[in-house]
C-alpha cells in the first residue's frame, strides 16, 4: 500500500521552512458594530501574543526563592498567576506562592506496605507534572514509588493511582479531561483513564481508599528509555524523546508507531518541547537545541547552546520564541524569525557595549516553566 505524503513547504529554497498560523477571535458583538458602522476587517490581524514573546523577556527581572532545606526542583507547573506546583528530587511536592514565599507540602500516596529492600536504585525525585485541560485535574509522575498520582484541583484530594510502570516515570501529558499518556526510564509509554479498570484499592485514611488503575495501553521502546514527551492536540499525536538518539512519532488514539526521527546530536537529550501551532518540536542536548517538524520527518533548523556543553535541561515553545535553561544556570531566549539570541547586557558588569546572548541568574541548572 502507497503512503503519500503531503508537504506544506514550498520547493523552492527557504532560510525559514515554517510557518506561524495566526490566531484571530473577534468578539460577535464587536463584529456587528464594526460592520454597522462600514469599518472594514484588518486584512492582517496584530497577533499580539506573539508580540508579547518577544518584548517580555527584556523586561523580566529575576527574583530569588529560597526553598530552603529542600532538594533540587524537578518539575514545576503554574496552577494560578502567583502559584506553582514544584516537584523535587527529595521527593517533595510543595504549592509555592511567589509573591508571599509561602508553601505547603501535598502529602504523598504510597503504599503502607511498600517494601523498602525492592526499591530502585536512583529512582528518587518528582519528575514531571502536568494539568489537564480544564485545569480540574493535576497529574504527578514520580519514581518513589513508581507510579501516576492524580489529584484534583484546588482542593489537592488524591483521586486514582496509575500503576504499572517499572521504573522512574519522567514525563506526563494529558490527553484530554480523562486521559493521559506517560512515558518512564523502564522504556515504555502508557495510556492511562480515569474511568479505566480499577485494579486494588489503596489505603488513604482511616474507611478512606484510593483507586489504583491499570494502563489502557503500552508500548515499549525496544531498550531505549523515555526521558520526555509531548502531545500536540492539533495532530492527536505524541511525540516521544529516546536516549539512544532519536524521537518516535505515535498516534495518540491507539499508541501506533507513525515514525522514526534521528537526532544528529545525542549527547544527553534529555528535554523536548512543543509548538503545537506551528506543528513543530524542539530537542536539547549536551550542545545543541535541534528544531524538529513532523510532517517532513527532519530536523529543520539546529541552534547551538549558550552554556558551552553544559547541557540544555529545560525548553519552552511559545509562538516563534524558544526558552532555554542550561547547566551553568543560564537562561536564553532564542528567536527562530530572526534565527538569533535577543540580547542583554550583562548584570555585574558597567560596559553598556558589551552584550549576551543569556540572562544571567544563579548557579545551578534551569527549568523553564
Amino acid at each position: 500500500m502507497a503512503i503519500l505524503k503531503l508537504s506544506f513547504f514550498s520547493k523552492q529554497p527557504e532560510t525559514k521552512p515554517w510557518s506561524y498560523p495566526e490566531e484571530y477571535n473577534e468578539n460577535i458583538s464587536e463584529y456587528l458594530y464594526r460592520r454597522e458602522l462600514g469599518i472594514p476587517k484588518s486584512r492582517y490581524p496584530v497577533n499580539n501574543s506573539s508580540f508579547k514573546s518577544g518584548k517580555i523577556p527584556q523586561l523580566m527581572k529575576e527574583i530569588e526563592i529560597d526553598m530552603e532545606n529542600h532538594d533540587k526542583v524537578f518539575s514545576s507547573h503554574w496552577i494560578s498567576y502567583n502559584e506553582v506546583v514544584v516537584g523535587t528530587k527529595c521527593n517533595k511536592l510543595l504549592i509555592l506562592n511567589v509573591q508571599t514565599n509561602k508553601r505547603f507540602e501535598i502529602p504523598l500516596v504510597c503504599e503502607q506496605n511498600l517494601d523498602s529492600t525492592q526499591e530502585i536504585r536512583n529512582c528518587s525525585g518528582i519528575r514531571s507534572i502536568a494539568v489537564n485541560p480544564s485545569k480540574t485535574l493535576l497529574a504527578v509522575g514520580a519514581g518513589k514509588p513508581v507510579q501516576v498520582t492524580v489529584y484534583e484541583l484546588p482542593s489537592f484530594e488524591p483521586v486514582a493511582v496509575f500503576s504499572g510502570h517499572s521504573d522512574l516515570v519522567f514525563s506526563v501529558a494529558w490527553l484530554d479531561d480523562y486521559h493521559l499518556v506517560s512515558g518512564s526510564r523502564d522504556g515504555t509509554i502508557r495510556l492511562w483513564s480515569i474511568e479505566s479498570k480499577i485494579i486494588s484499592e489503596m489505603p488513604l485514611l482511616p474507611n478512606k481508599y484510593i483507586n489504583v488503575h491499570q494502563p489502557l495501553l503500552s508500548r515499549s521502546e525496544l531498550g531505549g528509555k523515555v526521558r520526555d514527551l509531548q502531545f500536540n492536540p492539533k495532530t492527536e499525536q505524541i511525540m516521544t524523546l529516546s536516549t539512544e538518539g532519536y524521537v518516535r512519532l505515535w498516534d495518540a488514539s491507539y499508541l501506533n508507531g507513525i515514525t522514526k526521527i534521528p537526532l544528529t546530536h545525542t549527547n544527553e537529550n534529555v528535554c523536548l518541547t512543543m509548538n503545537s501551532k506551528a506543528n513543530l518540536f524542539a530537542v536539547g542536548s549536551q550542545e545543541h537545541i535541534s528544531v524538529v517538524d513532523p510532517r517532513t520527518s527532519s530536523i529543520v533548523h539546529e541552534i547551538s547552546s549558550v552554556d558551552e556543553g553544559c547541557g540544555v535541561r529545560s525548553l519552552s515553545f511559545n509562538n516563534h520564541m524558544i526558552t532555554t535553561g542550561g547547566g551553568y544556570g543560564r537562561i536564553s531566549f532564542y528567536d527562530l524569525r530572526a534565527q538569533q539570541y535577543l540580547c542583554f547586557p550583562p548584570e555585574s558588569n558597567s560596559d553598556k557595549s558589551l552584550v549576551l546572548d543569556y540572562k544571567e541568574t544563579g548557579v545551578g541548572w534551569l527549568v523553564c516553566i
